[in-house]
C-alpha cells in the first residue's frame, strides 16, 4: 500500500520535472546566414528569365565575386554552381564547386582569382545529375 501511495506522487512528479526539461526552441535566430552584400564594382551582368548572373570585384580588383539573383524559385531545388576549369572533364566534380542555389532571393559567391581570366559557369542539378543551364561571360 505504501509502494502505490509513493507511486501516486513520484509519477506526476516525474512527468512535470521531465516536462520542464525539454530545451525551448530558440526564435529569435533565423536559420539562414545574414545576406552578404556585393562587391562595388559591376565588370559583367548576364539576365535570364528566371536570374541574373552578375560578376562582381572591388575597386583594386583584388578579388572576386558572384552575384546570382534568382527572381523566382528554381525548378530544381538541388542547383550548383560549378566554374568550369577544365571543359574537357568527364566527370562535373573535376570543376570548381561554387555554392548551393535553392531559394528565391540574391546569394553572393567569392571566386579564387586566376590567371587565365576564365568566365565560365555551370548551373547543374545533383540530384537528377543533369546540366541545368550554361552562363559564358565574355573575356
Amino acid at each position: 500500500m505504501q509502494i502505490w501511495t509513493l507511486l501516486l506522487f513520484l509519477i506526476p512528479t516525474g512527468i512535470i520535472v521531465a516536462w520542464m526539461a525539454v530545451k525551448k526552441p530558440v526564435t529569435t535566430n533565423l536559420l539562414q546566414p545574414a545576406a552578404s552584400t556585393g562587391l562595388p564594382v559591376i565588370l559583367q551582368s548576364i539576365n535570364k528569365e528566371n536570374y541574373t548572373i552578375t560578376l562582381r570585384t572591388d575597386n583594386e580588383r583584388l578579388s572576386m565575386q558572384l552575384e546570382w539573383i534568382n527572381k523566382s524559385s528554381l525548378t530544381s531545388p538541388s542547383a550548383l554552381i560549378y566554374k568550369l576549369t577544365d571543359p574537357a572533364a568527364k566527370d562535373i566534380s573535376e570543376n570548381d564547386l561554387i555554392g548551393r542555389i535553392d531559394t528565391k532571393g540574391t546569394f553572393h559567391f567569392a571566386l579564387k582569382k586566376d590567371s587565365t581570366n576564365n568566365n565560365r559557369f555551370i548551373l547543374y542539378d545533383f540530384i537528377h545529375r543533369k546540366i541545368i543551364d550554361s552562363i559564358n561571360f565574355k573575356p
